[in-house]
């Protein structure tokens, strides 16, 4: 097995293309990779072990030891089901809309529920509610109140 390191070519699983794809490492932490970026659809995200390889067994979804280090009891699901309703409500919004479509983020500007935004840190979003001179946007990773301008 080859060593790794920063810059290196490695299969993953990407999370935007959903499927097992070639990445570059761009962040290591020890001997394994933490972050890395996919040469089809460049976004980067933290490093996810294709899922074609067969995984190590260590705890599970639903083992108490990762509930608590999630703050969440054993018995009780939760956060998973709503993160995939609230990706894949973000996906149904985003997806197929040309580039065109979205309107670069600007504190100058003003925007209005339902506007796409393309946002430089953040990515791709839809502002959900405004108020006055802040307004909710959903992005991938969630929800962020951003500034701009107001009516006045």
């Amino acid at each position: 097995m080859k060593q790794l390191s920063a810059g290196s070519e490695i299969d993953a699983y990407c999370t935007k293309c959903r499927m097992d794809l070639g990445h570059r490492v761009i962040a290591m932490v020890g001997p394994a990779p933490k972050r890395v970026i996919c040469q089809t659809c460049n976004s980067q995200h933290n490093y996810r072990a294709p899922r074609s390889e067969p995984r190590a067994k260590t705890r599970t979804a639903g083992s108490p030891a990762r509930a608590a280090s999630e703050g969440r009891s054993a018995s009780g699901g939760g956060r998973g089901r709503a993160e995939q309703e609230r990706r894949s409500g973000w996906e149904a919004r985003i997806s197929g809309k040309a580039l065109t479509a979205f309107i670069r983020y600007s504190m100058e500007r003003r925007f209005s529920a339902g506007d796409l935004i393309l946002h430089s840190k953040f990515g791709e979003g839809y502002v959900t509610e405004v108020d006055g001179g802040k307004m909710n946007v959903m992005f991938q990773d969630g929800a962020r109140t951003l500034a701009h301008k107001s009516a006045n």
